[in-house]
């Protein structure tokens, strides 16, 4: 991952630190150089800049305490001090934002937890009358939170205004590693599909290349996510222009979680119980609104930036309360999941509150969001366990495209997967977990493998 290079007047700050906005900092002068998911923070101060930059002045002193906005005299103060002279040349300083590292690292291995606890199998203990399918339904509803937290982090990174931006770097670099990430994956999955096949056409023909393409633009499904992403950087030069302006951000925020989030929980809710009159009444309401701007995971795109910078919950009792809230929210999604699966003429799948366009979902990946910005953001890691993060860190896209195409392999040709272990059978209530452990580890290794290669460790991971 690359780094860039700002001028700021505080090298302490970070991404968690309290918000030096226009009522605190007149002048100050940030510039970034932006990767994708580059995490590293390097400060530099720009001599030619320093006397405009030391302007600085008290506006208001009326943020709450409480959720970390405040500025004082103190903290500019401490700003000011920390401003290079003439005679003193700027040094150097190196941040990585490390909580970021580990929400990132603990989602995708909830992601290989939830596809190793997949739907179908859910589904298949459940047609056989076996109880332990809710076990496994819990292993799917604790694990929702993986891709939105993935957006989240995205979000944080990508938003913000202050970092150079260019469309030749949004495309030549954002958008071209995620195609060609794409493309690669998605011929090794269509390759694999066809071979798997019962009646495989001969390699080559007419019929081979049908299938072949078709399943190669499609892509697997779990490759869906390179194309919501996609979409979200396309969009991030538009969204930048307001995300450091606190209230036209939350005013957005608030449009996604009422449009994104609410109205189609509230439609789960009426579909799932059979109210189905309601239901009815509510989509012919939505429709005629013909909107769409702040749906899906726009939201969580903004609100990953936002919540980074500009929420800094200082009081505990606050935390601890969100904390309880996140814990009965997943209850709540688990328990309401269980209920609407376990009636006998009940034959799907119920994503009514464990999609990720729901409130339950949103509830429980931001308070989540925040438990690893505050908490894991305090910890002081040995520089050896900060060195181990993140080289993990960086393997984790690569984990998330290979993941899929292990498990494939697992199955079909060494007779691994929730029901057996090399030939020998096994209950889905151990199979799982011990997929799970497997594809975690070699997906790893494959990310890892892959990243020692030159060329293809910049545009296949």
């Amino acid at each position: 991952m690359n780094s860039g290079k700002f001028q700021v007047l505080d090298e302490e700050i970070n991404y968690d630190s309290q918000e030096l906005n226009e009522h605190s900092i007149n002048s100050a002068n940030i510039n970034i150089n932006n990767e994708d998911e580059a995490n590293i923070i390097d400060t530099e101060y720009d001599q030619n800049n320093v006397d405009e930059s030391i302007n600085l002045r008290l506006i208001n002193d009326k943020y709450d305490d409480e959720i970390g906005l405040s500025t004082d005299a103190e903290t500019l103060q401490q700003a000011e001090s920390l401003l290079p002279t003439h005679n003193n040349p700027p040094v150097k300083k190196s941040k990585r934002v490390y909580w970021a590292d580990c929400a990132r690292i603990f989602s995708m291995v909830a992601i290989i937890l939830l596809h190793s606890s997949s739907f179908d199998c859910e589904l298949r203990l459940k047609l056989k009358n076996d109880s332990s399918w809710i076990i496994i339904c819990c292993f799917n509803c604790l694990t929702r939170f993986g891709v939105p937290m993935f957006v989240l982090l995205s979000g944080t990174f990508i938003l913000d205004p202050s970092r150079n931006f260019s469309f030749k770097k949004l495309f030549k670099h954002n958008i071209l590693r995620l195609a060609t990430a794409f493309a690669f994956w998605s011929t090794v999955n269509a390759v694999l599909d066809i071979y798997l096949q019962k009646e495989s056409p001969p390699l080559l023909s007419d019929e081979y290349m049908i299938q072949f393409f078709k399943k190669f633009f499609v892509g697997e499904e779990y490759l869906w996510f390179i194309f919501m992403i996609i979409g979200c950087y396309l969009i991030a030069p538009i969204l930048r222009l307001f995300s450091d302006n606190v209230l036209l951000a939350r005013y957005f925020l608030g449009l996604c979680v009422f449009f994104g989030s609410f109205i189609p929980t509230l439609n789960n809710f009426f579909a799932a119980y059979r109210y189905t009159e309601a239901k009815n009444e509510l989509t012919v309401w939505t429709s005629r609104w013909h909107y769409h701007f702040t749906l899906e995971f726009v939201g969580y795109f903004v609100g990953g930036y936002h919540i980074m910078k500009y929420v800094n919950i200082r009081s505990y009792l606050i935390r601890f309360s969100l904390y309880l809230l996140c814990i009965i929210d997943v209850l709540v999604l688990t328990c309401l999941t269980i209920h609407v699966e376990s009636p006998a003429d009940f034959k799907g799948y119920s994503h009514h509150f464990r999609g990720t366009d729901t409130l339950t979902i949103a509830i429980y990946s931001v308070i989540l969001f925040i438990f690893f910005q505050h908490e894991i953001g305090r910890i002081s890691f040995s520089e050896n366990i900060k060195k181990l993060i993140t080289k993990i860190s960086a393997l984790t896209f690569g984990m998330y495209l290979s993941h899929m195409v292990i498990k494939n392999i697992l199955v079909n040709f060494l007779h691994i997967s929730q029901y057996e272990f090399l030939g020998m059978a096994l209950h889905p209530v151990i199979g799982v977990p011990l997929l799970w452990i497997i594809i975690t580890i070699l997906s790893l290794l494959t990310s890892y493998g892959i990243s020692l290669i030159p060329v293809l460790n910049k545009y296949i991971i």
